[in-house]
């Protein structure tokens, strides 16, 4: 079908050179792994495409179902955000996935660097882990300079107590590399870059807990900037932890695509090293706390503000602490209202930081505010897709309390 006749049609057109989409006159960049999904469906159309051969072809790795309606579903809201209906992409009981709108193609313009300055409202994600954002972030700021050539990640591994030998902690290093190296537009590198240029993104990665209840924790984050892009937390067993590698590198397809220089022109003021340090100590202190932790965490926390009240980081932790104090000990709902004016304050300054809209949904709902914290976890989820977990728990208790809630 040419670009003509699908247009006539009102199909969904593809440019394989530029991996965009258009649609009724709209017409929008995909990451390259929704990209590669819409190309099978529609070489594939009207016929349905099995999990498996979407597996095969998308990601060339193992990766889990979940994983795969996750990228259905980040496809099927970049093409409704064209105007074409959810039912575009169908889900197929069973089986998986196939395009019920005719599908041509095209070729776009070439977008040169001349056209104008980048759009800064575009999301580069970041994380919405509940424990907060993590101390990967104190690593170092300043202004992007663009990368020759790819994009350079650098595995770093974070120490932490366990049981697990050195071998099991090299293998893991090595053969997270090798999954790295399936991602398009990086370059991989274990240790500190020897060609002079700081990397561009860190993968951190870090095994804790008793060998028979060990926990791999994984993140990437965009070195420039300190904000993290993917984190995510995984069962760890040395003799199986493939699918674990393959579900995290296939996600760091994505954050590179919309990382594109963004975070590090809006990056934020470095930090002194004392105010880094005592970040991430109150970031430790925080996580699993209980109410007497919580309150010397706030505390230090202003107290660090005073002194650096542009560090954004400390107030986005501020904010989730004030909103923890409420939420879980009950504590004076004045406190989420002074949360909620923090969040809102980041999230204005840093649209394209998807942990802060997740610190202003945590804020909201201490604020009994669960309408606005679903709206900002949606939004949040379209660069952390782990939060739909948090997403359905909320819908499901704003079902069982009723339409008050809404």
């Amino acid at each position: 079908m040419s670009s003509n006749d699908s247009a006539a049609a009102g199909s969904v057109d593809l440019c394989a050179r530029t991996q965009r989409v258009r649609f009724a006159g709209r017409e929008a960049k995909l990451p390259d792994l929704s990209f590669r999904l819409l190309q099978l469906l529609r070489e594939h159309a009207p016929a349905a495409v099995g999990f498996e051969e979407i597996e095969r072809v998308v990601w060339a790795a193992h990766v889990t179902r979940e994983t795969i309606k996750q990228r259905a579903k980040l496809l099927r809201d970049a093409l409704v955000a064209l105007g074409l209906q959810e039912e575009a992409i169908a889900a197929v009981r069973s089986v998986g996935y196939r395009l019920t709108v005719p599908a041509g193609v095209y070729d776009a313009p070439v977008r040169g660097a001349g056209l104008g300055p980048p759009n800064w409202r575009a999301f580069a994600a970041a994380s919405g882990f509940v424990v907060a954002v993590a101390a990967a972030a104190l690593i170092a700021g300043g202004l992007w300079r663009q990368p020759p050539g790819a994009l350079q990640i650098e595995i770093v591994q974070t120490p932490a107590a366990n049981d697990v030998g050195p071998q099991a902690l090299s293998n893991v290093s090595r053969d997270l590399a090798n999954y790295l190296t399936r991602v398009e537009g990086v370059d991989v590198l274990v240790g500190a870059s020897s060609g002079g240029r700081a990397s561009d993104l860190i993968v951190d990665f870090a095994i804790a807990g008793p060998q028979t209840d060990a926990r791999l924790s994984l993140r990437l984050v965009d070195r420039h900037s300190g904000l993290i892009l993917w984190a995510e937390d995984y069962p760890f067993d040395a003799s199986d932890y493939d699918r674990s590698l393959a579900h995290f590198a296939s996600n760091v397809h994505a954050n590179v695509e919309t990382l594109s220089l963004k975070l590090g022109r809006n990056g934020q003021e470095r930090q002194p090293r004392a105010a880094r340090e005592e970040y991430e100590s109150v970031l430790a202190l925080i996580r699993g706390a209980g109410e007497p932790d919580l309150l010397v965490a706030q505390r230090r926390l202003d107290v660090l503000l005073a002194q650096r009240p542009a560090f954004a980081l400390a107030r986005a932790l501020r904010a989730r602490v004030l909103a923890d104090l409420v939420l879980r000990h009950g504590r004076d709902p004045r406190l989420a209202a002074s949360a909620v004016a923090e969040a809102r304050s980041l999230v204005d300054a840093y649209p394209f930081a998807a942990d802060f809209k997740y610190t202003l949904a945590r804020a909201q709902l201490a604020a009994g505010d669960e309408a606005g914290a679903l709206r900002n976890l949606y939004s949040a989820a379209r660069d952390l897709p782990f939060l739909e977990r948090d997403i359905l728990a909320l819908e499901r208790q704003m079902r069982e309390a009723g339409p008050a809630t809404r």
